[in-house]
């Protein structure tokens, strides 16, 4: 309610006139007066007028309720229309009148029940334009009723607005203005609008008879009927009910303005019965009664009580019960945008929370029998299924965990060398291990080489077509990163098992080599060889040299001493 403007003091007099509402007439909930009250509030422009024509309104509501028990569900909507169509016809502004139509309305609803809805003074109201303010509160309370019942709200509305627009605002066809002067209807010609050449136009407000029947606030087209136009067309010879009719018809300039004229000239039984049930009936004074006696109404009480229980108990909780509604809607949010992108997600977990509830209902069941026969009952499902939340859960990071790009470098490490010589590298070790540990099956041990040697030869065929060497060739299928010092040895033929190498140097020179290796940069050792020879003179045959000795490698014998 501070959404609409309404103070705290105003918020906390509105809660407690709500509750002393329903105290009153307990077929009323605090929920329902309060939402009355803030729409009564609306219309009047404060709280302090609302309270003041609230009390009147529930009484209404309750004889309505007792007319109409099977629509209890729609008064609420009904009495907010209703008090909108009061605001229309300008009795909310007086407290008086406002409580002289409420009780006018009880009667009648008492009297007609099912036939009369609070709707139909709304829609009477609402169509009935200028006319609603100018008709007269008598006609409104007691004749006008039995015309809503024939011909609905909406229909008598329309059908008093063109009354009105006719007989008062002097606005109608030719025809009709033609009939007015045929019998006597027009007593006052200066209000007579004619064009240059003399034809009637049409006629100012006041031109026909009858005007104290016209009068703005007292306005009667039951009277204007009854006792100006049948009296004139009696004394032009006219009173068949039939030939009545006729004139009506060819006076009114609307068909609803016609039936309702019709209803008034000849249904006079009718409506003089009507209006003396209402003006015997009981106003809002029986709601006390449906309350103590109506079956339904009492009903009724006792759902709106146990509301307000409710209602009353639970507010201390309602922050936190707002809270948690906001972090599920919050939650929700979430899932719909996470659903865009990983619908998957969504749809899992839908299904397990489908799947455990589902689970929980069947072993309620068994756990309810067992409780009456002893037997049977248990958790076990719901155990089951819960467990499947973990696995569900590591399969959805996992799946979350990996994007595109992963799943590109994956498509590209298959594709490359590399994973060729890790499958090379994992057959060899499975070999080693099967060699350490055994078999007691030699034809298991056989037919697993068969299989290796298979899957080794078409790797060693894919990686030729990827342009590499065939196997045992040093430094194959190695990143610099992973050679470590006997491979450089193999490679280059320094040591180890390699071929020897002969340096051969013809004429004289001074040679210098520095030669650094570096394996990797976490390998930290530098092999640092450094090879300098003098020398002055050399043979051309090979003999040894003359002066200081040298070394040409590791595989060359030492050289001799000087000659």
């Amino acid at each position: 309610m501070s959404a609409a403007g309404m103070t705290a003091e105003e918020i906390k007099e509105a809660n407690d006139l709500a509750g002393a509402m329903s105290m009153k007439y307990k077929s009323i909930s605090q929920t329902d007066a309060m939402h009355t009250a803030r729409n009564i509030r609306s219309v009047v422009g404060n709280f302090e007028e609302a309270t003041k024509i609230l009390d009147p309104l529930m009484r209404l509501r309750v004889v309505a309720l007792g007319a109409h028990p099977e629509k209890a569900e729609e008064l609420g909507e009904d009495f907010d229309k209703l008090v909108k169509g009061m605001e229309i016809k300008g009795v909310t502004q007086n407290v008086e009148k406002f409580n002289h139509y409420i009780d006018g309305m009880a009667k009648a609803v008492n009297v007609f029940g099912d036939t009369l809805r609070p709707t139909d003074y709304y829609e009477m109201f609402k169509y009935g334009r200028a006319a609603t303010n100018a008709l007269g509160d008598d006609f409104m309370l007691k004749t006008a009723l039995t015309l809503a019942q024939e011909l609905g709200g909406s229909s008598a509305g329309k059908a008093l607005s063109s009354f009105y627009t006719q007989f008062v605002g002097g606005k109608m066809s030719n025809k009709a203005l033609e009939q007015a002067f045929k019998y006597g209807l027009i007593t006052d010609e200066s209000k007579v609008i004619k064009t240059s050449t003399g034809n009637v136009k049409g006629v100012l407000p006041g031109a026909f008879a009858g005007q104290e029947y016209l009068q703005p606030g007292k306005t009667d087209p039951y009277g204007w009927v009854n006792d100006v136009l049948l009296p004139t067309l009696a004394a032009k010879g006219v009173t068949d009910p039939t030939q009545i009719q006729e004139v009506i018809a060819a006076l009114a300039s609307q068909q609803t303005t016609a039936q309702m004229m019709s209803i008034f000239a000849t249904q006079q039984a009718r409506i003089k019965k009507d209006a003396e049930l209402i003006a015997h009936a009981k106003g809002g004074a029986a709601a006390e009664d449906f309350q103590k006696n109506d079956p339904k109404v009492i009903a009724k009480s006792i759902g709106a009580q146990l509301d307000n229980t409710l209602a009353n108990t639970t507010a201390p909780m309602m922050p936190a019960v707002n809270q948690g509604m906001n972090w599920l809607a919050s939650g929700l949010a979430y899932t719909a945008e996470h659903g865009k992108t990983r619908p998957g997600d969504i749809v899992a977990g839908g299904g397990w929370l489908a799947a455990m509830t589902g689970a929980l209902g069947a072993d309620g069941i068994g756990k309810t029998a067992e409780f009456i026969t002893g037997k049977g009952g248990s958790f076990g499902l719901s155990k089951a299924v819960a467990a499947m939340a973990p696995m569900l859960a590591l399969t959805q990071i996992a799946d979350a965990a990996l994007d595109d790009d992963d799943i590109n470098r994956l498509r590209r490490y298959e594709a490359g060398p590399r994973y060729r010589f890790d499958q090379l590298k994992a057959i060899e070790d499975s070999e080693t291990a099967a060699d350490i540990y055994g078999h007691d099956d030699p034809a298991y041990d056989a037919q697993l080489k068969a299989l290796n040697d298979a899957k080794r030869a078409r790797i060693e065929a894919s990686l030729t077509d990827l342009g590499y060497a065939g196997p045992g060739t040093p430094g194959r299928g190695q990143m610099a990163s992973s050679w470590t010092i006997d491979d450089i040895r193999k490679a280059t033929g320094i040591g180890g098992s390699g071929e020897s190498v002969e340096a051969k140097v013809v004429g004289e020179a001074t040679l210098k080599t520095e030669v650094t290796v570096s394996p990797s940069p976490d390998f930290l050792t530098r092999v640092q060889q450094t090879v300098q020879n003098g020398i002055n003179a050399f043979r051309s045959s090979g003999g040894p040299a003359t002066g200081s000795s040298g070394s040409t490698g590791r595989s060359m014998p030492e050289a001799g001493p000087p000659q």
